[in-house]
């Protein structure tokens, strides 16, 4: 008897497309109640994007292969874990210029509740000479140009057992001639029954040549998560404002303020401790202290930890990003004089994994934070009264 269950939506090399396609538990006998559907988004700027909805049985989740396989929303029965951008379609790339705006042109789609950021960059635009074609200026846009490509292939596993594995596969190419190129290949899955999603990365170098590479997964909540009294937990060993506004309110990192009109964001660098396996986690409380989502992933594959603290009015984005990678989101030639730019060698791969657990009840966020208090293990929390100049380049532009 067959093991797994395969079927392509897309393949760019093979000529196959599927507008449309769904496959649920009475299909497979026996495999949970779950079930997998795709369709293609008509009308306005999201006109041409395919959405894929996964409804495991307790949670329901969408992936968006045409914006680079980031994750869209989850809902816990009818508790949405996601936020309300100012964005209010899923917008196609081909209306996303990345370079415009000042090299902002990212946040003309940004929408979802995990972006990813990269892959030759993650921070702020910035122009630099790039090694790879002979001393060219090089410009990079804000948080790189992977969220904003189409997946060229995409196909769904299902894994027979009890629980059912549900797994939405995508390749993403971010190429370009005399100039580095990925190859970015996701599984994102979960067990049917289950209230875990699992975002398996693997970032390859196809060239023949080394080339730099960032990676980071910008995961945003909103209400009714986030709200005046939501609380962050963490594990943390160092905590740094990114800039002087931030650092006004750096004794409160972990907790969050009502939605307030032209209220500025504020950004912290964090280092992590993680257990023995160098595994770690955080939490984002709602305020009434009965919903969470924890976030786990490794350090040694996702060293650096952001908090993107946007407490602005709700209709401007009333947001908190929880952003684990490979580096900050500062310029990479800053990242690169601290040693956080990791680079590929020919044929190289470099792999993470995420992991996001939606947490329902009081005794879930106990639990929650016994884990977290466990890998802090009462060791020191240092919490920087200065910005830290091997964390934030914003002394340096003083």
């Amino acid at each position: 008897m067959d093991t797994k269950f395969r079927k392509v939506l897309t393949d760019v090399d093979e000529g196959v497309y599927e507008p449309s396609w769904e496959l649920d538990s009475l299909c497979l006998e026996g495999q949970g109640e779950w079930k997998i559907e795709k369709k293609r988004l008509k009308g306005g700027r999201q006109d041409g994007v395919d959405l894929i909805t996964v409804e495991n049985g307790s949670l329901t989740f969408s992936v968006v292969p045409t914006r680079g396989m980031n994750l869209l929303d989850a809902y816990l029965q009818d508790f949405r874990f996601g936020w309300d951008s100012p964005v209010k379609e899923i917008v196609h790339p081909k209306h996303v210029d990345v370079e415009s705006k000042n090299g902002t042109g990212f946040l003309v789609g940004f929408s979802e509740l995990m972006a990813r950021c990269g892959l030759e960059s993650t921070g702020g635009p910035c122009r630099e000479g790039d090694s790879n074609s002979d001393g060219e200026s090089l410009f990079l846009p804000l948080h790189g140009r992977i969220s904003n490509i189409p997946a060229r292939k995409v196909w769904v596993e299902v894994e027979f057992g009890e629980p059912a594995r549900l797994t939405i596969c995508g390749e993403i190419h971010e190429r370009r001639m005399f100039g580095p190129s990925y190859v970015l290949k996701s599984r994102i899955s979960t067990l049917s029954g289950s209230t875990q999603i699992d975002i398996v990365d693997s970032v390859i170098n196809p060239s023949a040549t080394s080339v730099e590479m960032e990676l980071l997964y910008h995961t945003n909540f909103g209400p009714p998560l986030l709200g005046e009294g939501a609380r962050l937990l963490a594990p943390v060993k160092k905590v740094s404002a990114v800039d002087d506004f931030a650092l006004k309110d750096v004794q409160n990192w972990d907790t969050f303020g009502p939605p307030t009109p032209e209220r500025a964001e504020q950004c912290y660098f964090f280092k992590l401790f993680g257990d023995q396996n160098k595994e770690s986690c955080v939490g984002l409380i709602d305020p009434n202290g009965e919903k969470a989502v924890q976030m786990r992933f490794n350090l040694d594959q996702l060293p650096c930890f952001t908090l993107w603290k946007n407490t602005a009015a709700i209709e401007d984005g009333y947001v908190a990003g929880l952003e684990p990678g490979t580096d900050y989101p500062n310029a990479r030639p800053f990242e690169r004089q601290q040693g956080r730019v990791i680079t590929l060698q020919p044929g190289d791969n470099y792999n993470t994994k995420v992991s996001l657990e939606f947490l329902n009840g009081r005794q879930d966020l106990i639990n929650l934070q016994t884990q977290i208090e466990s890998i802090q293990n009462n060791r020191e929390k240092k919490i920087c009264t200065k910005i830290d100049p091997e964390l934030s380049a914003f002394t340096m532009k003083k």
